[in-house]
């Protein structure tokens, strides 16, 4: 008895001290779309390279920008020469005491030389490339966008694909409920032998029951994987959990006709965005390969400061002495250069470019609209197939609890339940696949129109206010 006093005692002890710790424990919090998607793009790797890429183009503009500037260049050399002595005259002589052709000892020597180089006009060289490097950058920026989409979209599919497999365990849940309770009047019928039911209503019961458990497991799965994808979007760890709504969003139309959509589609799609802003900027590089035949004017400062310790200086201004000397002076100069068919094959390299763009800027417009076309029709043949649907599940399931009342009042069969309950399933699962379906070509219709960008528009956060001057 006093052992399990004790043992009682330790128990309450152990619930009072981790009662806290239940008490306190956090419920997974409940993200819904729109916070997936913002997380995703935080997190999304992807994303991150787009935007490197858009720095890098940022960068390139900036050493293009560079051109414009001086540019200084310094080389210091140092070693060894010969010593050498000025001449003197003696009588009607000029006397070397260290001539070129003998070594009278060796000292060292120290050398720096200067140019500072400004360009003044160079026909549009730099000008050109700086313009077309800031268009760059703007298909950089637009590549960024089209990244996110394709970022949103997997996001959507997989939070859609969870949504369902939720809803369709629920349907699982309903059906057992059900399929419970038919089991329990099969049962107490036949243990009566009430004429209502047969021997075999027991074998096309457990056939519906192992029908509802495939589709048990295939949910259970299809929840786990979605889950596991969004995760992996979203950047969460093992530890990292979250729930979704328990519903999928009812339907609506299409915004709107389809020639709006394929205006939207051509005023927003980034790959649009992509290709007039990278048509410019080839041709604007075929006009700096052009201008790469002209000449380029600058100025320049020219300088030099050697010394040798061993050589005496001489001012003569007839005479360079490479090893020691001091001279700064300004030059304004023209630079021209000639090849025979290097630059003409860059300027035709230039221009295939360009028309390669061109052809593709005719694909595009080729093959976008139907690309929207078909996502619009996905959306409105879902949208009307889920309305329709929903009236057919509804229906059923009123058909099934009527078949209930009806056969516990005598006035029905079992065969009505499980004509009933079998209508009733694969009607609201049509339903549930199909607004599934019109949720994830809605979201599909989003990215074909480039929709998208003015939700990441507007959730941007609004610039920084300038600084006082």
């Amino acid at each position: 008895m006093c052992h399990w006093v004790r043992f009682g005692g330790l128990f309450l002890f152990l619930v009072i001290m981790l009662a806290p710790w239940g008490v306190g424990a956090k419920e997974a919090p409940q993200l819904t779309l729109p916070e997936l998607i913002s997380l995703a793009l935080q997190y999304s790797p992807e994303v991150k390279a787009s935007k490197s890429e858009t720095r890098f183009a940022q960068e390139q503009q900036n050493e293009v920008k560079g051109y414009y500037y001086p540019q200084l260049d310094v080389t210091g050399i140092t070693g060894v020469v010969p010593n050498a002595r000025r001449p003197y005259v003696q009588g009607r002589n000029i006397i070397y005491p260290d001539p070129s052709n003998r070594l009278h000892g060796v000292n060292i020597f120290g050398r720096l030389d200067f140019s500072v180089i400004q360009p003044l006009y160079t026909f549009g060289k730099i000008a050109y490339r700086e313009r077309a490097a800031a268009k760059n950058v703007k298909v950089k920026e637009a590549g960024v966008d089209a990244k996110r989409g394709e970022v949103i979209l997997r996001v959507a599919e997989a939070y859609y694909g969870l949504v369902l497999a939720e809803q369709g365990k629920d349907a699982v849940r309903e059906a057992r409920t059900y399929l419970a309770d038919t089991r329990d009047r099969i049962t107490r019928l036949l243990a009566i032998n009430s004429p209502n039911v047969k021997e075999t209503d027991k074998y096309r019961l457990a056939m519906y029951e192992g029908g509802v458990e495939k589709f048990a497991a295939q949910a259970e799965e299809g929840a786990k994987v979605a889950y596991l994808a969004l995760k992996a979007l979203i950047g969460y760890g093992p530890n990292q959990d979250f729930k979704v709504p328990p519903e999928l969003p009812n339907p609506a139309a299409a915004p709107g006709t389809l020639d709006q959509q394929i205006r939207t589609a051509l005023e927003l799609r980034p790959e649009f965005t992509q290709l007039k802003e990278g048509l410019v900027a080839r041709q604007l590089l075929v006009d700096a390969a052009r201008a790469d035949q002209y000449p380029s004017l600058f100025a320049a400062v020219t300088a030099a400061l050697a010394g040798a310790p061993g050589r005496d200086q001489n001012y003569d201004p007839w005479i360079y002495d490479f090893f020691n000397q001091a001279y700064a002076f300004p030059v304004v100069g023209v630079k021209w250069h000639f090849d025979f068919g290097i630059t003409k094959a860059k300027i035709r390299q230039a221009q295939a470019e360009l028309e390669q763009l061109q052809h593709n800027e005719k694909t595009a417009l080729m093959g976008i609209p139907v690309e929207v076309a078909q996502a619009y029709g996905k959306v409105q043949e879902n949208y009307k197939g889920s309305v329709g649907l929903e009236k057919s599940y509804v229906n059923a399931r009123r058909w099934l609890i009527t078949s209930f009342s009806n056969f516990d009042m005598g006035l029905g069969k079992m065969e009505d339940i499980f004509q009933a309950f079998e209508k009733y399933g694969v009607f609201r699962g049509d339903y549930l696949l199909a607004l599934y379906q019109y949720n994830l070509a809605t979201a599909q219709l989003d990215k074909a129109t480039g929709a998208y960008r003015r939700t990441l528009a507007a959730a941007a956060p609004p610039p920084a206010p300038a600084k006082a001057k």
